[in-house]
């Protein structure tokens, strides 16, 4: 099972190879080199982080050093060393001029990633009968080749790699980050924390390989996902000033809905006996009361995107993507406050509600 594990990376990073490939001039043998030096990345990596988390008494998980004690591993150790490494065996192609497109960076950087993870899969110490460990293990594989694929991309479509490609690479090492945190250092009852961002990471490897292809005529352009250059055209508008006042009344909007669905929720979950007090990392019963009011979060936020665009007559998705960001942020401060383990969760489900938040004012804008 393990060595199956192993595998996957390996078969998705081929057949996204094969989907690009019909539209790009992709090397095979290139991206198997690529995936070597990936490999011996992730041994380097590996070896490195045994030695450090060995000598510092740290650890990923929280059970073991503390919450302060797994995130001090995960975002100054593990994260910026894993996607450190992935960079410095992508950056020789592009230095050479071998990356002239975002999909192309995204294969061999998704090549590298598939390597690395290969390897860290192969040498992580997890039992065959753990089946929550073995959990552990494939829910790590897609971040590994999609926030890799993130700065890939950005490193082949923005001219100014400088900026672009620098703050890809940040968001990107913060949220694996985050996602390797609830994956490896929490509970297996907030796993299912994870969902909201592997389904983010679909929606966004559909809009990246999408390319520049025009959508089709309605009504199937309004179900069809975006190009990321369609998205990206509607977020920047420098022919007219930002609307704050939409931005503070979309974030308000939110809110209110989301307290107007978490209390259906909670008479919903009532009514078929679900027990909201099971909130304990630990016990994956957890699993069902989080899904529930998880959904009821983020049904708030396309709502939301679609009233403000069209509320505000807006051409553009700016400030309902700008009023997405600040609920979140208003969530997590009332969260840190209230209850500091809901912060994990407010943050996981950030990227994915305010890419409903996006869809939602998609949907509701002029064209």
């Amino acid at each position: 099972m393990r060595f199956a594990l192993a595998a996957l990376p390996l078969v998705l990073a081929l057949l996204l190879f094969q989907r690009v490939r019909r539209r790009e001039r992709l090397s095979r043998r290139l991206a198997g080199w690529v995936a070597l030096f990936g490999a011996l990345a992730g041994a380097g990596s590996v070896y490195a982080e045994r030695v450090v988390l060995g000598w510092t008494d740290l650890s990923f998980e929280v059970r073991t050093a503390g919450a302060s004690g797994a995130l001090l591993a995960t975002f100054l150790l593990a994260a910026p060393l894993e996607e450190s490494l992935k960079v410095l065996v992508v950056w020789p192609l592009y230095r050479r001029r071998r990356i002239g497109s975002g999909r192309i960076g995204l294969v061999y950087a998704a090549a590298a990633a598939a390597g690395f993870c290969a390897v860290e899969t192969a040498l992580t110490p997890i039992a065959t009968t753990d089946g929550i460990g073995l959990l552990r293990l494939l829910l790590s594989v897609p971040a590994h080749l999609f926030f890799a694929g993130v700065w890939g991309y950005a490193l082949g479509a923005a001219r100014r790699h400088d900026r672009w490609f620098r703050v890809a690479w940040l968001v990107s090492m913060l949220l694996h980050g985050l996602y390797d945190h609830i994956v490896w250092g929490r509970g297996p009852g907030l796993l299912v924390a994870v969902i909201p961002m592997l389904l983010f990471m679909a929606g966004v490897t559909v809009m990246a390989l999408r390319g520049e292809e025009p959508l089709k005529a309605a009504p199937l352009a309004l179900i069809e996902p975006p190009s990321i250059a369609a998205v990206r055209a509607r977020l920047a508008h420098p022919e007219r000033p930002v609307m704050l006042r939409w931005i503070i009344a979309g974030a308000l909007v939110t809110l209110g809905l989301i307290v107007a669905f978490v209390a259906a929720a909670v008479v919903l979950g009532n009514r078929f006996d679900i027990d909201f007090a099971l909130a304990d990392e630990a016990d994956v019963r957890s699993s069902g009361p989080l899904i529930l009011l998880g959904a009821a979060v983020l049904a708030a936020f396309p709502i939301s995107g679609y009233l403000v665009a069209r509320a505000s007559s807006a051409h553009g998705l700016l400030e309902p993507a700008a009023a997405a960001v600040l609920t979140v942020g208003l969530l997590v401060v009332m969260l840190w406050l209230a209850a500091p383990i809901g912060v994990l969760f407010a943050l996981a489900v950030a990227p994915i509600a305010l890419g409903l938040a996006c869809g939602g004012a998609w949907i509701g804008v002029e064209r």
